[in-house]
């Protein structure tokens, strides 16, 4: 590969090579435009929802999953928005997005139960965080959290061969899903990631998240952006990582040596009572199973 291309140019003449481009469902997308809006008519986003059967069914499910806790089931799209109202919805809407982008009847050589783990744990942990901290809105940091790794299951679907070398270099060499790409592909999940999400027409604070959560230029990273590599580098401390093929690859310790240094980094953040984020972990960690293995099933 020539020297000259950048890893965005590389990204670019990828992307033209996909057999299919991935597209977020019109509900999906439709009813991000509607939540964006300061007047919510929830009656209006509950009738676009209830038009797609199957994003309507992912949405009842996630409802109902560990990750809500709620004290009743609920069995129609108007009842949970009337029960969790806009915000709530709006997390769900973009889960199932994910959930239906990166769906496991995508041949892919990623296990997606594990990719679908760092994804919420990735979502929860930025957004338990995002609570103790005063500046950062809780729903931003989940949502960034799910959709910062969006580039890789694409990535991993579209190119399967080269994807799988990656996978057997950053196991072997122990690197990283990131560096194997860039050997790899001269390119990585991050770019390819961030010109989907253009294509999508995704808020930009989104699309920002997932073009630098590696921190390679940390100076400029926003805030959020580094609140999402921090709470990435949290998930792959205690096991929650897209790169392994089975359960022992990936038996993590729930609170790694090296999460002093990201508690320094945290605290730089404005991010506030680190023994409590560090005694929810364990909790977290267990929510975020259950709910994959909820919807998983």
């Amino acid at each position: 590969m020539s020297m000259s291309l950048t890893p965005l140019s590389t990204a670019q003449a990828i992307m033209k090579t996909f057999k299919v481009l991935p597209t977020v469902p019109a509900a999906a997308s439709r009813a991000i435009q509607l939540l964006n809006e300061s007047e919510v008519d929830m009656g209006e986003v509950a009738d676009i929802l209830l038009a797609d059967q199957v994003m309507a069914a992912r949405v009842i499910r996630i409802v109902n999953s560990p990750l809500y806790k709620l004290l009743q089931e609920i069995d129609s799209v108007r009842q949970a928005l009337i029960y969790l109202g806009p915000q709530r919805v709006f997390e769900i809407i973009l889960t199932s997005c994910f959930l239906e982008l990166t769906d496991s009847q995508s041949r892919t050589p990623l296990k997606m139960q594990y990719c679908w783990e760092h994804a919420f744990g990735v979502g929860l942990v930025a957004k338990k965080l995002a609570s103790f901290s005063d500046d950062i809105p809780q729903d931003q940091a989940y949502i960034a959290g799910i959709l910062h790794d969006i580039g890789e299951v694409i990535l991993s679907q579209q190119r399967r061969d080269e994807f799988t070398r990656v996978l057997v270099l950053a196991r072997e060499r122990e690197l990283d899903l990131y560096q194997a790409e860039m050997e790899v592909f001269g390119t990585s999940h991050a770019e390819v990631g961030a010109l989907l999400a253009e294509q999508w027409r995704f808020p930009e604070v989104y699309i920002d998240v997932i073009r630098n959560h590696h921190g390679l230029q940390s100076g400029n990273m926003s805030t959020l952006t580094r609140l999402v590599y921090i709470a990435d580098q949290i998930c792959l401390n205690v096991g929650f990582c897209c790169k392994y093929e089975n359960a022992e690859q990936r038996e993590g310790q729930v609170y790694g040596i090296d999460m002093l240094d990201l508690e320094r980094q945290l605290s730089s953040l404005g991010v506030k009572r680190l023994s409590d984020f560090r005694a929810s972990l364990a909790e977290l960690v267990q929510q975020v199973k259950q709910t994959v293995e909820s919807i998983y099933g």
